[in-house]
């Protein structure tokens, strides 16, 4: 018979799993806590967490939301790392650490979004543009059309004070041309 604390955990992680748009599993042995501690951290700075449970609760947790394709990648020690927000930065930090000769972090795989993702298609949304990048494109995009109206707009009325002007130049008396 399941405990409540085993069960408010599998909650818990169902809802970490809902939530995440990328959901990375991967193999912790041979990092020791401070390891570990660090490598938190660093996904904590870009918006991540990553979680150590039991193989049977992850399972459990991905039935309940509909991520069932995450389990062939539940076996033997395991970690997941949630992100929320910014996948890419995410997927850096994971490829970084996966990549480090002394104690590598080993990927199994995982979900971006609903999809299966292996370990090697991390690398791929690595290359994607973080939020702020992505953002600042959308502005960009959204921006340019309304700096050129802007900037017509702003010709013409120049153009026209321009032409006010020199109308008032042929206007004035040669008299106050010369003194002015």
């Amino acid at each position: 018979m399941p405990t409540q604390r085993k069960i408010d955990l599998v909650a818990e992680l169902s809802d970490k799993m809902q939530r995440s748009q990328l959901a990375v599993v991967a193999d912790y042995r041979g990092f020791t806590v401070a390891d570990l501690f660090a490598l938190r951290g660093k996904l904590r700075e870009s918006g991540a967490e990553m979680i150590v449970a039991k193989n049977t609760l992850l399972r459990l947790a991905a039935r309940n939301v509909g991520k069932e394709s995450l389990e062939p990648t539940l076996e033997g020690p395991t970690a997941v790392i949630f992100a929320y927000d910014d996948v890419a930065k995410v997927a850096k930090v994971l490829v970084d650490a996966s990549q480090v000769k002394v104690k590598p972090l080993k990927l199994k795989g995982g979900l971006l979004g609903a999809s299966p993702i292996a370990p090697e298609g991390l690398d791929a949304v690595t290359k994607l543009p973080t939020r702020e990048q992505a953002l600042a494109q959308v502005l960009g995009a959204v921006s340019a059309p309304i700096s050129g109206v802007v900037g017509v707009i702003n010709a013409a009325i120049t153009n026209v004070a321009l032409v006010i002007q020199a109308r008032i130049d042929q206007l004035q008396p040669a008299d106050e041309q010369a003194a002015a």
